[in-house]
């Protein structure tokens, strides 16, 4: 039911997609119980969805209780707990709070940030309004060499 939500969202038909995401959640919640790791997938997928439909509050809500379930379940510097966090500076940034972005992105990159996204920083469009902001400047500098780091230790 995920993968289909996922699907009709990138075709565009956002209020299937939508349906079909709560449904696979609600199920997931039955079936797994409400902290298993799954239903956070399908929670991501669900505030993506949203996302698109640009209900960004909603989204950025659903994603906070994802980020908090994962610190739980998964610890806080797990890779998909990093995810969700820098997923949630995106949404700070297309809400035009930049200090609040910058801190969650910090907060990602500190916390397991897989270094294949943070060399996509910079481009990501979600992340435009940052642009010219000194501080996400350093930041991506800073990002750049751990991911560097990151990269000679394998």
């Amino acid at each position: 039911m995920d993968d289909l939500a996922l699907v009709l969202d990138a075709e565009g038909q956002y209020a299937e997609a939508e349906r079909l995401a709560r449904d696979a959640l609600e199920t997931g919640r039955r079936v797994l119980g409400p902290d298993h790791p799954a239903n956070t997938h399908s929670m991501v997928d669900l505030a993506s969805i949203l996302a698109h439909e640009r209900r960004y509050a909603e989204a950025e809500n659903l994603l906070q209780e994802t980020r908090e379930i994962q610190r739980r379940v998964l610890g806080p510097d797990h890779p998909v707990t990093a995810i969700s966090t820098y997923e949630l500076a995106c949404f700070a940034a297309l809400q035009g709070r930049q200090g609040q972005a910058v801190s969650l992105l910090r907060d990602a990159i500190d916390h397991g940030l897989d270094p294949s996204v943070i060399e996509g920083i910079r481009d990501d469009p979600d992340l435009e309004s940052l642009h010219g902001n000194p501080r996400f400047v350093a930041l991506i500098a800073r990002a750049k060499e751990r991911a560097a780091a990151a990269q000679e230790k394998q």
